[in-house]
């Protein structure tokens, strides 16, 4: 006997960042990876009896974000990575405990908002965009060098805050209201 309905709608929600991520490496579109994630919901409660439980699930899940994203991106015309790069990352995301994801979208999203505005428009035109660094080099009146040296201080800048919002001690909620 399989899963419920119940079942697979929680444990996808629970993996939606996961999940999400895996179509966003491939098709660099939010918004497409979103429609990716839903067609995985909406295929996965067509035939939830069908897995046998939550980790053959969250396998078929993964195989599917990937499957769906590289549809997506031929349909989009974008550059679709190679296969044992999608094999590897694959096999990370399998290996990545649930709870990760979360606190370190959450840690990277806080880190964004502290960059300047030039930063996060030249993170915004390299990767939401798709734009090579020539391109965006070009966008920006810069030279490519210059783009990928921003690039390199933003990606450094940005690896060390999140750690430290990683590593840093929770507060306890009597502590954040003095």
């Amino acid at each position: 006997m399989g899963l419920d309905a119940n079942a697979v709608v929680q444990l996808l929600l629970r993996e939606r960042v996961r999940l999400t991520a895996a179509a966003v490496a491939v098709l660099r579109d939010v918004h497409t990876a979103d429609d990716v994630f839903q067609q995985i919901v909406l295929a996965a409660l067509g035939h939830p009896d069908h897995f046998r439980d939550p980790d053959h699930l969250l396998a078929w899940s993964l195989r599917a974000a990937r499957h769906r994203a590289v549809d997506a991106a031929r349909r989009r015309r974008v550059q679709v990575l190679d296969a044992d790069v999608l094999d590897a990352l694959e096999a990370h995301w399998a290996d990545t405990p649930a709870a990760d994801p979360p606190a370190r979208v959450e840690a990277l999203q806080h880190c964004l908002g502290r960059l300047p505005a030039a930063g996060r428009e030249v993170l915004r035109l390299r990767y939401e965009g798709g734009l090579s660094c020539g391109e965006v080099a070009g966008r920006l009146r810069r030279s490519v060098d210059a783009v990928y040296q921003t690039l390199s201080r933003l990606h450094r800048r940005l690896r060390e805050c999140v750690e430290e919002q990683l590593n840093r001690p929770a507060t306890r909620p009597e502590e954040a209201a003095s």
